[in-house]
């Protein structure tokens, strides 16, 4: 395997596991979802600032030329959290995730029409296979109801704005480090969530600042960059394959930490995606 692809699936298994264990943290916040995603990425950034000046890298950021992908992909990963914390209050936290995990498969018909990425049936095959253990995960139950309208949209602007997040990602020159499209990622996605948030930023307790703080290193300062970095370095069937491994993430955290009971159609699930994993890395390591 390239040191390339090397590089892009370690980052991709570190920003699954990280971006996996957001309900660690957000059970532990009694902060309402606008401050919650507005607080992952602003002190997201301020560590990353601290890391850029203790490596000397901070003035970097100012010398890079900007391009449209470069600035959209901080509005859409703001909108995609926007959108999913909408979802979870409008509907089912069940419809809630099948349709943000939508946006992986939007994202290779995306990018095998406009990037022109070329996928194997093997390929294709993975992807769904994580798609079918997801679903497992989900053991199938998720509602149509009309009531809920509102909640699907909300789901479906996350998947949409999911699946832009990584094509656009794809478009960024090559040239532009990991780090330098994280601090801009992470800075207009602080400036896009602004307008959303109220009065209760300024009444928080203690111990919500206090995980809000450990939310903003482990989910903003480690966990985009990771994801930053597997984007540039994997297809986007490739990353999209890897990312359905973030819902086997989270139901071993709700098992293991919150009790949470696994079915056997659960644990069925988890095992297919992981199995969909470990097959498109060994696919990999073989084919180069």
């Amino acid at each position: 395997m390239g040191i390339t692809k090397i590089i892009g699936y370690s980052a991709a298994i570190i920003a699954t596991v990280l971006l996996g264990s957001i309900g660690f943290f957000v059970r532990n916040i009694s902060a309402n979802g606008f401050i919650i995603t507005f607080a992952r990425l602003c002190i997201g950034l301020v560590f990353l600032i601290i890391f850029l000046f203790f490596k000397k890298e901070i003035r970097n950021i100012l010398s890079i030329k900007f391009s449209f992908s470069l600035l959209s992909t901080g509005c859409l990963l703001a909108m995609a959290m926007l959108c999913y914390m909408n979802a979870i209050i409008s509907t089912t936290l069940i419809n809630a995730v099948f349709l943000l995990y939508l946006g992986p498969l939007i994202a290779v018909g995306i990018a095998a029409v406009f990037l022109k990425e070329k996928f194997t049936f093997l390929n294709g095959g993975l992807i769904c296979l994580a798609f079918l253990g997801f679903l497992f995960l989900l053991e199938f139950d998720f509602s149509l109801n009309v009531d809920e309208f509102k909640g699907y949209l909300w789901g479906m602007g996350s998947a949409v704005s999911y699946a832009l997040y990584i094509v656009f990602n794809r478009k960024i020159p090559e040239q532009i480090p990991a780090l330098t499209r994280s601090f801009y990622q992470l800075l207009f996605g602080a400036l896009t969530m602004l307008p959303f948030l109220d009065d209760s930023l300024f009444s928080l307790s203690t111990k919500d600042l206090y995980w809000l703080t450990a939310m903003g290193f482990f989910q903003g300062f480690l966990a985009f960059p990771a994801l930053v970095l597997a984007v540039k370095h994997l297809k986007s069937i490739e990353y999209g394959t890897i990312s359905y491994s973030e819902t086997l993430v989270a139901s071993l955290i709700g098992w293991g930490f919150f009790s949470e009971s696994l079915t056997l159609s659960q644990f069925f699930g988890c095992a297919i995606v992981f199995s969909g994993g470990m097959i498109q890395v060994l696919t990999t390591i073989k084919n180069e």
